[in-house]
């Protein structure tokens, strides 16, 4: 088993993050009939990949293999409830109490500025669209 870049990142204290994040967003008004919906019966698949995505993202064991922006794509374009580009101010609200919840403080603060730049990039690639004027 590889071993992670960084040994103060542990899969527990990410899956404990990422547990606690979607625990979170499952019970917002507007966020979580998106998640509910795609997601019913599939959380615990969804919590092992988020899981290896962030171990990924903050430096411990390389483990993620897939795609999101392909992933939120289709979030944009299927289902009863879409997400939208302002839906990403919410996760990150969401993002930035569980990381304070949950992870050493050195650790939340890196994970808070990841993910800024990745629902930036994410709200970017998704939702930016030039007027007709441009």
């Amino acid at each position: 088993m590889p071993l992670p870049l960084d040994p103060k990142i542990d899969r527990a204290m990410i899956h404990a993050f990422v547990v606690d994040f979607y625990g979170r967003v499952r019970l917002d008004d507007t966020l979580g009939p998106i998640f509910n919906e795609r997601l019913e019966g599939h959380w615990e698949e969804h919590f092992d990949k988020l899981t290896d995505f962030w171990m990924t993202v903050l430096g411990g064991i390389p483990a993620y293999k897939g795609n999101p922006f392909g992933a939120h794509h289709q979030v944009v374009k299927e289902g009863q409830h879409r997400m939208k580009a302002d839906h990403f101010d919410i996760w990150l609200t969401y993002f930035d109490a569980s990381t304070a919840a949950t992870l050493p403080a050195e650790l939340a603060a890196i994970a808070r500025e990841k993910a800024r730049r990745i629902a930036d990039s994410l709200r970017q690639g998704l939702f930016f669209r030039l007027s007709a004027a441009e």
